[in-house]
């Protein structure tokens, strides 16, 4: 790496650190980019070359951070062939995460649902695992996808009831979501026989 790119990368790095303290200390709605420039330590044009908005920031913190969440979690889950119990392993990883994280969560979640972006992915990446799933059983291939909509479709109304409390970490979350999806956890088990 030569020096203009590691000196961008250390500004840019010192910009996430200014800003992850500040977002801790004060919110994220209440911390300026103003702030989180002065913090650390350049001109405010110096965070907008390395971040085209505040909210480009906080997906960047909250992504890695998620990511650092999933990696930790992955030694943890054991391997499953059953699609619900692929779905509630996530959901195990992913609500604390969420819960720990809920000010991220609002904001990243509300720009998602409205503008696209994480949502879509996340939900294209664990629907392909439910599917392959269900297929892996005998079940089709358009079965299996229509299977894994709706068991998606159940994990974001737990996701979405469980925001204005914060109630990603209560048993009542994953018992809500273990019941929504019992449908899809009889055609496996009956797909399996």
């Amino acid at each position: 790496m030569n020096r203009r790119t590691q000196q961008k990368a250390t500004t840019r790095a010192k910009i996430k650190d200014a800003a992850k303290q500040s977002f801790s200390d004060h919110g994220i709605d209440a911390t300026t980019t103003r702030e989180i420039s002065r913090l650390a330590g350049v001109a405010v044009g110096t965070f907008f070359v390395h971040f085209p908005d505040k909210l480009d920031l906080v997906k960047e913190i909250y992504f890695d951070e998620m990511d650092a969440a999933l990696n930790a979690a992955i030694g943890a889950f054991k391997p499953t062939l059953s699609p619900t119990e692929y779905l509630l392993q996530i959901a195990q990883t992913l609500f604390p995460f969420y819960a720990s994280h809920l000010e991220f969560t609002k904001n990243i979640m509300t720009d998602s649902v409205l503008n696209g972006g994480f949502h879509t992915q996340q939900m294209l990446s664990i629907s392909e695992g439910i599917s392959k799933r269900f297929e892996a059983v005998g079940i089709d291939q358009k079965t299996a996808r229509i299977f894994s909509e709706n068991m998606l479709a159940n994990y974001w109304l737990v996701f979405i009831e469980s925001i204005p409390s914060n109630a990603f970490l209560s048993k009542r979350a994953m018992q809500r979501l273990e019941s929504l999806n019992l449908p899809f956890k009889v055609s496996y088990e009956n797909a399996v026989k």
